[in-house]
């Protein structure tokens, strides 16, 4: 049914009975529980935005391991005691430096880094097997892991390492609702008990509206004078190639639930919240299956609700239901790295419009906003593929 703003009320649904107006204004989007979650996930920004661009700048995290192969003609890490001109890879030779000390998983060989060639992409040792360990050939591939650092007395031979910063934008966008009445439009309102604030109030439930389903499917896109801003939401920005992600192709389980938070975990990440469509919390809801209900014969309700899911190494994680989050995707998400901001002297807010002529009121909601996300890469997941 039909009951929106219309420039002129004479449609047929406008002008029925008051006390089916008042019910119609009680069936409002945001009385749903799961009306705009992801919206207020998006914490308040500690600073507004000052520009319709900005740069979300995040510290990079070095993980520390990598993987090694075979290399050279009998040489190399293929043997028990090369210590020269080992390969790593060009990505990974990064990651190290003068006195590293290194496990190569699968023999529990470990080695100290001596020195680096970062052209090369070569590293020799001081020994292979130090320690109690012993040196061993590696398969066709090894991981290694950096266990810790260790130098000689009375030498400073290590190079200065820091961590590098990525840096991603985003653009403000601007929402509109407009309200516009002639002289006719008010002497209907008056005939169906209604009034300007009931008209307002619609094009506020619009802009919620907009608002909410921006904070899940919101694109970037750069204003310009001839297309609109548009601000990145949850699931693109955690669908960006430096996103932690998965397509599962397949039924939503706990194994691919597990599978996501333990990826976090893995990156130092540790996330506090659970985001799903009614769908997918329906099919969670059955998933833990540890306690069993006992249901006695006078019982008169049935039905098991899981709001929270006790996650190995993380705890307690609350499940969070959106009405228009889509049923194939689920995000595992950290909200405090969420933010969201209105920019500097456009924050939303109610204005009059100059009308055309003396018998028309005009005015519109406006608001210029932009959505944040920290930890890309290491505190959110998206799980994707999903079938319900």
């Amino acid at each position: 049914m039909d009951l929106g703003l219309h420039y002129t009320l004479d449609d047929a649904n406008s002008i029925l009975d008051p006390e089916v107006l008042a019910i119609e204004k009680r069936l409002t989007p945001e009385d749903s529980d799961e009306f705009g979650k992801v919206w207020e996930l998006f914490g308040a920004r500690s600073r507004p935005i000052t520009t319709d661009d900005f740069e979300i700048l995040k510290r990079q995290y070095t993980k520390p391991q990598f993987t090694v192969t075979r290399g050279g003609a009998g040489t190399d890490w293929d043997t028990n005691n090369d210590t020269t001109a080992l390969p790593v890879g060009a990505s990974d030779i990064v990651k190290i430096t003068v006195g590293d000390v290194l496990l190569i998983e699968g023999t529990g060989e470990i080695v100290v880094v001596k020195s680096l060639d970062r052209t090369g992409n070569t590293i020799d040792v001081y020994e292979r097997g130090a320690g109690e360990t012993s040196g061993t050939a590696t398969g066709a591939s090894s991981t290694v892991k950096v266990i810790g650092n260790a130098n000689i007395e009375g030498t400073v031979n290590i190079e200065a390492f820091a961590e590098g910063t990525d840096v991603y934008t985003n653009y403000c966008q601007l929402v509109e609702e407009k309200i516009e009445l002639t002289k006719e439009d008010l002497d209907q309102l008056r005939k169906t008990g209604r009034t300007i604030d009931d008209l307002q109030d619609e094009a506020m439930r619009r802009v919620k509206q907009d608002l909410a389903r921006t904070a899940i499917f919101g694109v970037a896109v750069q204003g310009s004078k001839s297309k609109p801003g548009m601000t990145r939401g949850l699931l693109t920005w955690l669908g960006l190639s430096d996103g932690l992600k998965a397509n599962v192709a397949g039924a939503f389980t706990l194994t691919v639930l597990d599978t996501a938070i333990d990826a976090i975990r893995a990156e130092g990440g540790k996330p506090n919240a659970i985001i799903m469509s009614v769908a997918n919390k329906r099919v969670f809801n059955g998933l833990t299956t540890a306690d069993n209900l006992t249901q006695q014969v006078t019982d008169r309700q049935t039905g098991r609700v899981v709001d929270t899911y006790l996650a190995d190494g993380v705890g307690a994680i609350p499940v969070i239901v959106d009405i228009d989050m889509p049923d194939d995707q689920v995000a595992v998400v950290d909200t405090r790295k969420l933010t969201k901001g209105w920019k500097v002297n456009d924050e939303l807010k109610l204005v009059d419009e100059p009308p055309t002529n003396s018998r028309q009121i005009a005015k519109t909601i406006q608001g210029k906003f932009g959505l944040a996300l920290e930890g890309l890469g290491q505190s959110h997941y998206l799980i994707t593929g999903l079938t319900t």
